[in-house]
């Protein structure tokens, strides 16, 4: 009886302060959808954090999986002096693209609030993480200023071979060379292409710009497994296959890929 009445008194406390502080979870159950990005982003823990105390060799996750978070919590959001603008200062560890996913922001605005040419950071750095910065304007044409440019950059690649793993010019798989060709403009995609389908903003297939990323759930069910870059007029180009010509264009509309497409996400303004 002694040790109830204990337990009641301790829950009685914990209901009293619950509205007025909040513990960091300890574990988080995988659900249909989710990838490590994701769960990076709402639990505030690194995803380089969740897979050492998991033990994870891979971003492959599972419906149900627990995985533990170690109790871990976002760093705390320091209010800048001028009001409107978040600022965070840098610690050990730290990189633009885990602090844009911390603040729900691009990496590419943070370099813009902040004048940056370059990812390097040092500890200690204050960063500017939230604010207005101009996005460049849909040309006339319906076309991203920038998204153009990325299929200019990805179409100097065709013709490269595909190499499982490769995320180089000498070869790439499909997710290495989105990767690679958003990195040349201030974009830091993740490695797989089921972890890049958690970044940037859905775009409905009848609104894609060139530049947008597709994905497809090429090997049955709805696992994301492929990913290529819209380059306009129903077509993408991706780094196919070894038997397919490596980085080539493919149709949205017709065969293959129009069969095992699902969804496409924007993640440059």
């Amino acid at each position: 009886m002694r040790k109830i009445g204990f337990v009641c008194l301790l829950m009685t406390f914990m209901l009293m302060f619950s509205g007025t502080s909040s513990a960091s979870p300890s574990s988080y159950v995988v659900q249909s959808g989710d990838c490590l990005w994701t769960i990076s982003n709402s639990t505030g823990v690194r995803v380089d954090t969740i897979k050492q105390i998991n033990g994870l060799k891979s971003d492959n996750l599972s419906i149900g999986q627990i995985l533990n978070l170690g109790g871990y919590s976002a760093p705390a959001e320091v209010q800048a002096p001028s009001g409107d603008s978040s600022v965070y200062i840098v610690v050990s560890g730290d990189n633009l693209y885990d602090i844009s996913c911390k603040f729900g922001t691009s990496v590419q605005n943070i370099m813009a609030l902040n004048g940056l040419t370059s990812d390097a950071l040092n500890v200690g750095d204050v960063l500017k993480v939230n604010g207005t910065v101009y996005s460049p304007p849909v040309s006339r044409s319906g076309s991203n200023v920038n998204g153009s440019r990325i299929v200019e950059k990805a179409t100097q690649y065709l013709g490269t071979p595909y190499r499982y793993g490769g995320s180089g010019p000498g070869g790439f798989d499909c997710s290495g060379f989105a990767k690679y060709v958003l990195g040349q403009f201030q974009v830091d995609l993740p490695r797989t292409a089921a972890s890049q389908y958690g970044c940037g903003v859905a775009v409905a297939k009848g609104d894609l710009l060139p530049g947008d990323l597709v994905f497809f759930a090429c090997s049955g069910g709805s696992g994301i497994d492929h990913v290529g870059i819209y380059s306009g007029n129903s077509s993408f180009i991706h780094s196919s296959s070894p038997h397919s010509g490596g980085v080539i264009y493919s149709s949205l509309i017709n065969g293959y890929y129009a069969n095992t497409y699902v969804g496409a996400k924007r993640v440059i303004r």
